[in-house]
């Protein structure tokens, strides 16, 4: 996916107000989308991933952010208390993942955009036939 969905509410939402109100909140809040946009890179529904197979760890997140690990364990530590990620079979998962993307419509769009483009093509086929016909 090359897009997230963030709602114009965000800064409304009591949870993003709480985390902003931290010591480093600003940086919890970057840290935050950060990690919406690697799932997003992923694409494995929500999963915080280095590859198919491979989860970032704290280290790789802390490399990633340029933060060291205490400080990146303890923001993951905040957004799984505020239920915002969680932490299964050793991979980090952002909860309500469909609610920052919404895979069904992406794949509408692209479905739209190979019919429009079958149209297309048919069309101009039909064009190059006409062209010949007539000559």
């Amino acid at each position: 996916m090359q897009w997230i969905k963030i709602f114009t509410s965000i800064f409304g939402n009591p949870k993003i107000q709480l985390l902003l109100k931290e010591r480093d909140g600003d940086t919890i809040f970057r840290i935050w989308i950060q990690l919406l946009t690697i799932a997003g890179t992923s694409a494995q529904g929500g999963k915080i991933m280095f590859s198919t197979n491979k989860p970032l760890t704290v280290e790789d997140l802390a490399k990633i952010t340029q933060k060291t690990n205490k400080k990146i364990k303890n923001i993951l530590d905040k957004l799984i208390h505020c239920e915002m990620i969680i932490f299964e079979n050793n991979t980090y998962i952002i909860k309500n993942w469909e609610k920052y993307q919404s895979a069904d419509k992406y794949e509408k769009m692209l479905e739209q955009n190979r019919e429009r483009q079958r149209r297309f093509r048919e069309n101009q086929k039909n064009e190059n036939n006409v062209n010949v016909t007539l000559r």
